[in-house]
């Protein structure tokens, strides 16, 4: 029982121990170079930490929530209003956000969004709101707050690229947050290039070789399967028979 209870002290303590660290470090971090030494029993608790928050930053999102608050011009019935996510490397995603009904000024919306193709948050480089008026002698349209939220299991929600949108749009235009940098978005390893498919091959990060994309990712090589075979996601070659039906 004392070994035990010896052993959760001391596993609190090395907790202790790297938040510690990590706060001093980050007070420290742009004047001098830091070095930590660390117990090798703490080691284990921090590489756990470490790759936790790496993964969960990592992972795309099969779904958003757009919050938006209008401002003191309403949107008037038939207008368009939709959301555009810009990537690295893709083609623009426009999600429409209002079909046909119209917004009441100092109203707020909150519009859920399935993705039918799942979204990589750090692939992204802006994202805005497109407005189209329905009349051409319909005022301008105001928006006092738009967020687009990521799925998080934190009390407060997750906003992509940490940003929220605020303006005027007249008559038809875009209202968009600030370009991300291009070293933010640039690939570190074969993980980050990874689209979860087998059948098109193993993507590469590899920024200088011919054909990367913006994020410096190269395309794999796709499976050739034998004669009368098919490659099938989650099972590899099958006869074209056996293949899944999609």
């Amino acid at each position: 029982m004392s070994l035990f209870l010896a052993t959760i002290v001391a596993g609190a303590d090395a907790a202790r121990a790297v938040s510690a660290m990590i706060v001093n470090a980050s007070h420290l971090a742009g004047e001098v170079a830091v070095k930590l030494h660390l117990p090798i029993s703490v080691w284990p608790i921090l590489l756990v930490w470490a790759l936790g928050a790496a993964s969960a930053q990592a992972v795309p999102v099969s779904h958003l929530e757009v919050k938006i608050v209008t401002g003191a011009e309403e949107l008037g019935a038939g207008s368009s209003l939709e959301l555009r996510i810009y990537e690295a490397g893709k083609t623009v995603r426009r999600l429409p956000l209002v079909h046909g009904e119209a917004w009441p000024r100092d109203s707020t919306h909150i519009i859920p969004v399935k993705l039918s193709d799942p979204l990589d948050p750090g692939n992204v480089v802006r994202f805005s709101l497109y407005y189209r008026s329905a009349s051409p002698l319909a005022r301008r349209f105001e928006i006092f707050a738009a967020d687009v939220e990521l799925p998080s299991g934190k009390n407060s929600p997750e906003l992509l690229l940490n940003a929220t949108l605020s303006g005027v749009i007249t008559g038809q235009g875009e209202l968009a947050t600030v370009d991300r940098e291009q070293t933010a978005l640039a690939c570190r390893s074969d993980a980050d290039c990874d689209d979860k498919r087998t059948c098109n091959g193993q993507e590469r990060c590899a920024p200088h070789a011919p054909g990367a994309d913006a994020r410096g990712c190269v395309k794999g090589t796709p499976v050739v399967c034998p004669v009368n075979q098919v490659c099938s996601e989650g099972v590899g070659c099958r006869g074209v028979s056996d293949a899944p039906k999609p």
